[in-house]
């Protein structure tokens, strides 16, 4: 990610086209191949065990967010953007919401790319406060899927730890990416977008066919090794085409008050998910 973004800051172009594509394309069948590996009765399990803590932290966050634009006064919809993404899937969930909110080209920009620059800052620190914490592999793999915004850097970060690691979060980020279908039928009729189409993401469903899949027709050891590695390598590529995709046009455009207030919302919820995993 960060050698992505280092070289389009630095050649002000894409070098390679189709990024956008190429990475959601490698993200999505980067999770589908986790969930071979995965199986339904760990998949069930975890999904029952966070369930009600992803609703809390959604809820929790999404009411953190209004309470915070209202102190700082930002863009509302950049505010509001940010604040999905943060409770929900990062990028996804502003990619859904902005035409529902009407949100003009810079604010979905300027949303986007403070997004992904947290994502960076949460891949490179979080492993390191895991380990100081004594933070088990289920327990860092439920904070992540939780504290960071993007399924591609909760998956990697959470693989840096551990697999186990790296299993957890899936599970429970996917659990989260489902809320964005309530939310986005909410704010579509606020707005009054009521003809807009809503869906659970096709790759969700895939990585729940393959769990299914892999408990019925378990796989011998070698392919599900393959199939970690396989989805290690497509992730790595998901990351390095996220960070061809922020330009120098877009981080001029952020202002001091965005800033403040995507990183404050971030910097508030990061112990919030922390206490939830830890103690709840």
């Amino acid at each position: 990610m960060l050698g992505g973004l280092s070289t389009r800051l630095a050649l002000d172009i894409n070098p390679i086209p189709n990024t956008g594509k190429l990475g959601k394309l490698s993200l999505q069948t980067a999770i589908v191949l986790l969930g071979f590996t995965l199986g339904l009765d760990r998949l069930i399990s975890v999904s029952a065990d966070y369930g009600a803590i992803v609703a809390v932290y959604v809820i929790g966050t999404l009411v953190l967010g209004y309470g915070l634009l209202r102190l700082i006064r930002t863009d509302e919809v950049e505010g509001f953007l940010l604040t999905g993404g943060t409770a929900i899937c990062g990028g996804t969930a502003i990619a859904t919401l902005a035409p529902l909110m009407d949100a003009k080209p810079h604010q979905f920009a300027v949303a986007t790319a403070l997004v992904f620059l947290l994502n960076v800052v949460a891949l490179f620190v979080f492993p390191y406060i895991g380990v100081w914490l004594e933070m088990s592999q289920e327990t860092f793999g439920a904070w992540v899927a939780l504290a960071i915004h993007d399924t591609s850097s909760v998956v990697a970060t959470a693989a840096i730890y551990g697999e186990e690691a790296a299993e957890v979060a899936t599970t429970v980020k996917l659990g989260r990416t489902l809320w964005l279908v309530p939310i986005a039928f909410a704010v579509s009729v606020m707005y009054r977008q009521g003809s807009a189409k809503i869906r659970v993401p096709l790759f969700v469903l895939l990585f729940v066919a393959a769990a299914v899949f892999s408990s019925f027709l378990p796989l011998t050891e070698a392919i599900n090794s393959g199939l970690a590695l396989t989805s290690k390598v497509l992730l790595v590529i998901a990351l390095g085409m996220i960070g061809l995709e922020i330009n120098r046009e877009t981080l001029a455009q952020l202002s001091l008050r965005s800033v403040a207030f995507g990183v404050g919302l971030w910097l508030l919820v990061v112990p919030f998910a922390l206490v939830l995993v830890m103690f709840v």
